[in-house]
């Protein structure tokens, strides 16, 4: 038994956050990681802008707010949204301070792109360590964990929350020499990240194995009981995100510039689930490929950190899987319905809705991180150290101790990847995702109790993959419309009567449950 004030699951931005401002709040914190902090994840090597509305004259907050809904397709809170606008330069100021550099202008301003997405210049642009380098925010903030006082666990797998009743108890881990033990806490922040697995087709800055984000937060916050929001929302883009970085104008093989036909006003700035949409129609229709004639001088122009192309080049668009929009709901206090259980970052939902500007994944964790840890310890403070009872751990060492057959859990992983990609991808129709489901529940079936488990994190991951695919499909199947980074085939139009969150919840029985709730507009 391990015991601490706030559990911080995790070790990306939103964990790396919450877990400094818990502490910078007095409480004792364990933050735990499935891999080694500055390395695992998505976070250390994905960040290239950082918007954050200037709150001047030409960028206020209602306009920030106004550029939000309109990515996200209507399906934001505007509450969440606000506290991005209200914290996010003093968030990119306080990154400067512990070592994050930003490319600034000769007068020392900061230099601002204008991306997808957004009307106005507002991102940040991170300064690289040479070209194609990008830089890592995590290893500053995981020096600031360690002068703080914090205690690290890493290579450390946290399989399920343990609840008193409806307030989070702690939780169950089993670390890197694989011995099982439980962590006890007043409060948990959920911040494990994404399923950048989730598809057979990757961003380039998550093909390394380190970057094993497997749908952990969804399952952890799925089997406690926290409902999840926006699961139908899985955002693809063009790589090389080319347009608005390098003013690029992306062709077909008839010559014509695709994003005057799909967002004349935008054109390559458009929001990415329409660049996408572009890149997958024009494709599909037999006009691809669609490439990018790199002009002379085009990248030094740019002044961006990332890119070695060279003038004359030709370069093929394609289409990759970048990360789910969705997640555990939380409100303004980064509080789900469990007592005590907070979440921040890829683990909640409600904040992008069906897309989201470039730039705003940092601030989005960077700021709920920031709630989400002063939430936590806010709240542990009025606790007293909770009992977990033991019937509750030992079911948990019954399920990872039971079952063990001989099939290799890579196999069904890719079997996961290419059924998303084939049957719950750009765009789906009934069918795809009928089959999708049935051939997921068939694999959940399997990795319950037939998979080799000699390699207890390798099952875990399989079985959160498994299960955050069938959440995802189940939520394309229920949204019966297209919009934003959702596409439906067989109900091609935006429905207004859908400006609702797709929620999904544990029935009594273990099942998904389907309803839909209001969309805060406030």
């Amino acid at each position: 038994m391990v015991e601490t004030d706030v559990l911080v699951i995790g070790g990306g931005s939103a964990a790396t956050r919450a877990a400094l401002e818990a502490a910078t709040a007095g409480a004792q914190v364990l933050l735990v990681d499935k891999g080694e902090i500055g390395e695992s994840g998505s976070s250390p090597h994905a960040l290239v802008g950082f918007s954050v509305p200037l709150l001047d004259e030409a960028d206020t907050a209602e306009l920030f707010l106004d550029d939000w809904t309109a990515a996200s397709g209507g399906i934001c809170d505007r509450d969440l949204v606000a506290q991005c606008a209200a914290h996010g330069r003093s968030l990119a100021e306080d990154m400067e301070r512990r070592g994050v550099e930003f490319i600034r202008n000769a007068d020392g301003s900061w230099f601002l792109s204008k991306r997808a997405g957004h009307s106005v210049r507002r991102t940040l642009m991170a300064q690289g360590h040479g070209k194609g380098v990008h830089a890592n925010v995590i290893q500053p903030m995981r020096q600031a964990m360690l002068d703080a006082g914090i205690e690290l666990h890493e290579n450390t797998m946290i399989t399920r929350l343990l609840l008193a009743g409806d307030t989070v108890a702690g939780a169950y881990a089993v670390g890197p020499d694989g011995v099982h033990y439980v962590i006890r806490a007043k409060a948990v922040v959920l911040a494990s990240g994404g399923v950048n697995r989730l598809y057979s087709i990757l961003c380039e800055e998550v093909v390394d194995p380190k970057a094993r984000t497997t749908g952990d937060s969804y399952s952890l916050a799925f089997h406690a009981g926290v409902p999840l929001i926006d699961m139908e929302f899985a955002q693809f883009r063009d790589s090389p995100p080319a347009g608005p970085i390098f003013g690029a104008a992306y062709v077909n093989a008839l010559g014509e510039r695709i994003m005057e036909k799909y967002d004349p006003e935008n054109l390559e700035c458009a929001p990415r689930y329409m660049m996408a949409r572009a890149v997958y129609t024009e494709n599909f229709e037999g006009r691809g490929p669609v490439v990018w004639h790199v002009e002379e001088g085009q990248v030094a122009r740019s002044r961006a950190p990332v890119g070695t192309y060279e003038g004359g080049q030709i370069v093929p668009i394609t289409l990759m899987f970048q990360r789910l929009m969705g997640g555990a709901r939380i409100d303004t206090n980064a509080a789900t319905r469990i007592a005590g259980l907070f979440a921040a970052g890829e683990a909640s939902g409600g904040i992008h809705g069906g897309d989201r500007m470039q730039g705003c994944g940092f601030l989005e964790t960077q700021t709920f991180g920031a709630i989400a840890g002063r939430s936590a310890a806010g709240f542990a403070a009025g606790q007293k150290s909770p009992s977990i009872a033991p019937d509750t751990v030992a079911q948990e060492q019954a399920r990872l101790s039971g079952g063990g057959g001989t099939i290799s859990p890579a196999s069904l992983f890719a079997q996961v990847q290419n059924i998303m990609w084939s049957k719950a991808g750009v765009v789906s129709n009934r069918q795809q995702l009928t089959e999708a489901i049935a051939e997921l529940q068939e694999i959940r079936r399997i990795a319950a109790s037939g998979i080799d488990t000699s390699d207890i994190v390798a099952a875990e991951d399989l079985r959160n993959l498994a299960l955050t695919a069938e959440l995802v499909a189940t939520a394309k199947l229920a949204r019966e419309e297209t919009r934003s980074g959702h596409g439906r085939t067989d109900f091609p139009l935006q429905d207004e009567s859908w400006v609702r969150h797709v929620r999904l919840s544990r029935s009594a029985e273990g099942a998904i449950a389907v309803d839909t709730i209001p969309v805060n507009r406030s």
